[in-house]
């Protein structure tokens, strides 16, 4: 099928000027990109909710862009979106089809029909098509590409194992910032000097922020709007955890982290959420498989899918053979779900 006349689709949103870090996982995704040369590369980047996916993906996929000369498509999915459903198939490839400048009143009815016709136009074209908050690998699958040349890159807090069992996709599991580019995003947004001021205060910033990029964002912003105050001043406010929430969330529900957490609680099994609850509870950050069942009443064969079910989600870290971590941010928040007394306002 020849590719329908139209602009060429140059859809990516805008890279965050401020943009820095991510070395290591930019090396990766360059890498996985050089392996699949001349084929249809999909990449999921994954992990929790404020590390940074979509910021990283929408920075290397304007990097490559010019490798794909008929264009690049932008696609959010609302896997995780607090007030709409996720994309459905139809809907999905309906954005896809309208990019590709292909006549609504000659798109399909069947959905299978859809898939076809989309993967029919997308054979002679090599393009970058960004599939931003995938639900999951059922979302995804059908609206890769059947042919080469073309590069798919995905981002979600789930795990997406089946995309990567079954349909061969690259998997990035993104990490918290090392501290060293912490600090770098923190000296950008503050200015150097006021950065260099205090650095045992600067990184326990960045420590109360987990190393977030979106959370050391907003404690800049609140550091930014006290610019008299010091490093000292800010560590000292984030040292209690749920006033540390109260300054880490604006009014915007996009970077609002209590509004960003909510979107993975929000799809968890009732199981899964009450475990959240309780492991916010529990005074020991590190916790075993045996732990967990002990604290929700249930035997480690019921805990055991529970404690899977929060580590795909990425609200609790595995690090390893029966070895899960909760982290400070995610951990007062939990808190709160159980007792909304904690929070400060």
């Amino acid at each position: 099928m020849k590719p329908v006349a139209g602009p060429v689709p140059a859809q990516l949103p805008a890279s965050i000027p401020s943009f820095v870090g991510r070395a290591e996982p930019m090396r990766l995704l360059d890498a996985g990109l050089t392996a699949g040369d001349g084929a249809t590369v999909t990449q999921a980047i994954v992990g929790s909710a404020g590390i940074g996916k979509t910021t990283l993906a929408v920075h290397w996929a304007h990097r490559v862009r010019r490798r794909f000369p008929d264009g690049q498509i932008y696609l959010n999915l609302r896997g995780f979106d607090p007030y709409q459903s996720p994309l459905t198939t139809c809907a999905a490839l309906h954005s896809i089809l309208a990019a590709l400048h292909f006549p609504s009143h000659q798109v399909p009815a069947d959905p299978d029909a859809q898939v076809g016709l989309y993967r029919s136009l997308m054979a002679e074209r090599r393009m970058l098509i960004l599939l931003d908050n995938a639900r999951d690998a059922q979302q995804v699958r059908p609206l890769l590409p059947g042919s080469a040349d073309s590069l798919v890159l995905v981002t979600s807090r789930d795990r997406l194992s089946g995309l990567v069992t079954a349909d061969g996709a690259g998997l990035l599991t993104l990490p918290r910032m090392p501290l060293v580019e912490a600090r770098e995003l923190l000296a950008r947004r503050l200015g150097v000097r006021r950065a260099a001021a205090d650095q045992p205060a600067l990184d326990e910033v960045i420590e109360h922020c987990d190393r977030l990029p979106l959370a050391l964002a907003s404690a800049a912003t609140f550091a930014n709007r006290h610019p008299g105050a010091s490093l000292g001043y800010l560590a000292a406010q984030l040292r209690n955890p749920h006033q540390r929430l109260d300054i880490l969330s604006g009014s915007d529900p996009a970077t609002n982290l209590r509004s960003v957490f909510l979107r993975s609680y929000a799809t968890l099994s009732p199981e899964a959420a009450r475990l959240f609850r309780l492991l916010a509870r529990h005074p020991e950050d590190h916790i075993t498989e045996r732990k967990a069942a002990v604290l929700a009443l249930l035997s480690r064969a019921e805990v055991h899918p529970l404690l899977s079910e929060l580590a795909r989600l990425h609200l609790i870290e595995n690090q390893g053979p029966d070895r899960y971590v909760l982290r400070g941010l995610l951990r007062a928040y939990g808190e709160e779900l159980t007792y909304p007394a904690l929070r400060v306002s």
